[in-house]
């Protein structure tokens, strides 16, 4: 499928109406009364399914973070930050399983401080 914009682009979403709690989906299901363990379990799964991903969404951005999302390729873990700041700007890096639940996990205990320095835009 061919998109209908340039290669090599930096998309800016809109920015979200803040909602009631947070929301953890993946292509399956969507949950918003969970516990930690739902979220490491969502994670586990997709380790180990091709073309898996998961979805954590915040209330309100926490940190200029709203949204951490990751999904695998080709063996590799893709993690997104959607970063709120004039619109919702997507960032990645590509990380371990461990770095991954941590990135979740402190997001969703709100404590996710990211070094941008270490994330690179999204380039559709």
């Amino acid at each position: 499928m061919k998109l209908p914009f340039k290669k090599n682009k930096e998309v800016v979403f809109k920015t979200e109406e803040p909602e009631q709690s947070f929301m953890l989906r993946n292509q399956e299901s969507e949950l918003t009364d969970f516990r930690d363990i739902d979220v490491e379990e969502y994670l586990a799964d997709m380790f180990v399914a091709p073309d898996q991903f998961v979805v954590l969404s915040a209330p309100k951005a926490q940190n200029k973070v709203r949204f951490v999302q990751a999904c695998t390729h080709d063996g590799e873990i893709e993690v997104e930050l959607g970063i709120e700041e004039n619109g919702t700007h997507l960032y990645y890096k590509m990380c371990t399983q461990e770095e991954c639940y941590r990135v979740f996990l402190d997001f969703y205990d709100g404590m996710l401080e990211p070094d941008m320095t270490e994330y690179k835009p999204v380039e559709f």
